[in-house]
């Protein structure tokens, strides 16, 4: 064989390894995303399921019911159980009042702690060895992941709604300064005019 064609074959298995090379990189690149796209969707399940039952659109039960994998139970038991118990405090009423408006309290987190223990309750009812000593080590590292992006997500979220919140209520305490400025001003003139008559 000449030096030519061995140079030709050996240039053509090196493509031919190079290709292969790639297609396994791009599959396990592949992969990951997927891998991290599945995490990023199941914390936002979490989210979304804790607020829907904040909200009263669906019970405990049906949330613990919606998700199904033991792995997924693992992570939803740990997730409740890590949650701040009511992060936003009334500081206005939310019914209207004489002349004012109310602020209504955003209900999407307001998780009670008695909902928190009976969520616990039923899922430990259902197995009730199956939680005792369940710790965060305890749970695959995609559902792991999942968990710390659902309190971050989750705990983002009550900021944002409590600033809003407080927005809110600053709005409404100004204009019960402005009619009661007003009411005053007339109060005062009323009786400036009948001193004068």
């Amino acid at each position: 064989m000449n030096v030519a064609a061995e140079a030709k074959i050996i240039e053509d298995q090196a493509l031919a390894d190079e290709t292969v090379y790639s297609e396994e990189q791009y599959e396990d690149e592949g992969s990951e995303a997927s891998d991290v796209q599945v995490s990023a969707d199941f914390a936002f399940k979490l989210v979304n399921a804790v607020k829907s039952m904040n909200t009263g659109e669906i019970s405990y039960y049906e949330l613990v019911n919606s998700f199904v994998l033991a792995d997924e139970l693992k992570c939803l038991y740990l997730f409740v159980k890590a949650l701040p118990y009511q992060p936003i405090i009334p500081i206005y009423p939310e019914t209207p009042f004489l002349f004012f408006k109310g602020v209504p309290l955003p209900r999407a987190y307001d998780l009670s702690e008695e909902t928190a223990r009976d969520i616990e309750n039923f899922m430990k009812g259902q197995n009730s060895g199956y939680y005792t000593d369940l710790r965060l080590h305890d749970l695959d590292q995609a559902y792991l992941d999942s968990y710390e992006s659902a309190i971050r997500i989750y705990n983002d979220m009550i900021d944002k709604t409590r600033r809003s919140y407080q927005e809110n209520v600053k709005l409404a305490k100004s204009q019960v300064l402005e009619i009661s400025a007003v009411l005053v001003c007339m109060f005062v003139i009323i009786l400036t005019l009948i001193s004068i008559s």
